[in-house]
């Protein structure tokens, strides 16, 4: 049986830093622990910025289960460096720069999110599925070839 495909998220931020340590002792020293991008956005979303969950997971593309997940990861990630005076290292995922996602509304009034292509010319040019869908409706998203 294959596994699931992965789902990229829409991540609107990116950390000035990379790496965030113990002061004063060396990273030969640590162990490190990888902090998604995904699971960043999820922590500015809902502790940042308060939104609840369900808005969080909607800004982000993805289903509150999802969302949720993120967020006791990351949180779980953050939590054990500090206590256990880990490194931490904050890169990778499955996601999508919001630069690159565009947010219509149908005529039912439901959000759908679509991915810019830089050398898109026309919406008239070939496209296809993409795997992710839209959080409203669950409508598939399109992304331009």
């Amino acid at each position: 049986m294959a596994a699931r495909p992965k789902i990229g998220k829409i991540v609107d931020i990116v950390p000035l830093f990379a790496y965030y340590k113990p002061q004063g002792v060396p990273m030969t020293k640590l162990d490190v622990i990888n902090l998604i991008l995904e699971e960043v956005e999820a922590l500015k979303l809902k502790d940042k910025d308060n939104l609840n969950q369900t808005e969080a997971a909607k800004k982000m593309g993805i289903s509150r289960s999802t969302f949720q997940r993120l967020l006791r990861s990351g949180r779980e990630k953050m939590v054990t460096a500090i206590l256990d005076g880990e490194a931490l290292k904050v890169e990778g995922g499955n996601y999508i720069p919001n630069e690159n996602v565009i947010k219509t509304k149908c005529l039912k009034g439901s959000y759908h999110f679509f991915i810019k292509k830089g050398n898109l010319k026309s919406k008239e040019e070939k496209y296809k599925i993409s795997k992710i869908k839209c959080p409203e409706c669950g409508k598939r998203l399109i992304d331009f070839e």
